[in-house]
């Protein structure tokens, strides 16, 4: 079977093991997964698990054929949720911009996500698109534990791969 096209869950992956190795012992991580907020399997015990980041791909991945050939060029998007507690007389806003913005310096410091090999293609860049400060993923943890919060990045791979 011919090595695969599609590299979702590797770069994920890397993503996933950038965050970790970067930055769990600053942030205090204990968990970091490829997977979605939504889905975790223990999200009614939450606030004992976090700080955390969760890394989905989302909301799409975008295919082009570039040459007549097998050749394409593909789009990985990814949402990256960071979620923690906060503490009373905590000034939250500045905590929490704190923290996602270490994240996304670490995303732009990484745009070749740590020089990562991809069978049958290669990374052509990174590009972090937009940090977002209150996202739906807000109100989620909210409803689980009130003094949670979450911010989420929009992160885009851009790739080539071809058969």
């Amino acid at each position: 079977m011919p090595a695969p096209r599609l590299h979702e869950t590797l770069i994920g992956g890397r993503i996933v093991e950038l965050i970790d190795q970067g930055l769990s012992a600053e942030l205090g991580l204990k968990v970091v997964s490829l997977g979605a907020l939504e889905f975790y399997p223990a999200l009614e015990n939450l606030s004992g698990n976090v700080p955390a980041v969760f890394v989905k791909p989302a909301p799409s991945t975008n295919l082009e054929r570039i040459t007549t050939g097998q050749t394409y060029r593909i789009t990985y998007g990814f949402r990256i949720v960071h979620v923690r507690l906060f503490g009373p007389n905590e000034e939250i806003v500045k905590s929490k911009t704190i923290d996602a913005q270490k994240i996304a310096e670490l995303l732009i410091d990484n745009v070749d996500l740590g020089g990562l090999a991809l069978p049958n293609g290669q990374i052509l860049f990174t590009s972090l698109k937009t940090i977002e400060w209150e996202p739906p993923e807000d109100n989620l943890v909210a409803t689980i534990h009130a003094d949670m919060t979450a911010a989420a990045l929009a992160f885009t791979v851009e790739t080539t791969s071809r058969k």
